[in-house]
């Protein structure tokens, strides 16, 4: 599991041409932004292109010019907060459409169910805040909930 997730992780900060670079992002950020702020966990991937169509091609790719999107299957095991009415118990949450990847390395990545993680989403749609920048480690829960009744109620 170790592997699969520090394979993840350099496939995502090693600078390829032409790709987007993961954008940084603080817990502060990610709370104070969230809509919809959920303990969950991965429990699959699936790519769609341009048309919302299955892509099912392990080589199908991601990145500048291509209309593919590589989705996490989310699990919401426990809603922390949300707007919407009725939070899903499963979502799909794109991945940075502008990052080179293909399906197969993403599900090769996530072969196993991920433990929980906070996660952190916005509108209706329940996408990331910032592109590719949505999960934090779920020890933060306490320091998230006060970034983020920090941001709602300043101090002055």
């Amino acid at each position: 599991m170790f592997r699969r997730m520090l394979a993840i992780l350099l496939v995502c900060l090693s600078p390829v041409a032409g790709a987007s670079l993961p954008l940084q992002a603080s817990l502060g950020d990610l709370a104070c932004g969230a809509d919809h702020i959920f303990v969950g966990r991965v429990t699959g991937v699936d790519m769609i292109d341009g048309r919302g169509k299955q892509v099912s091609d392990p080589d199908a790719r991601t990145g500048p010019g291509l209309k593919n999107t590589i989705r996490l299957k989310v699990e919401v095991i426990e809603v922390i907060e949300s707007t919407a009415a009725k939070p899903p118990s499963h979502l799909d949450v794109p991945l940075d459409p502008a990052m080179h990847f293909s399906l197969g390395q993403i599900r090769e990545a996530y072969a196993e169910p991920t433990d929980a993680r906070l996660v952190f989403l916005r509108a209706t749609t329940f996408e990331p805040i910032i592109a590719g920048r949505f999960f934090w480690a779920l020890s933060d829960r306490d320091e998230a909930m006060k970034l983020r009744a920090a941001c709602r109620h300043p101090v002055e």
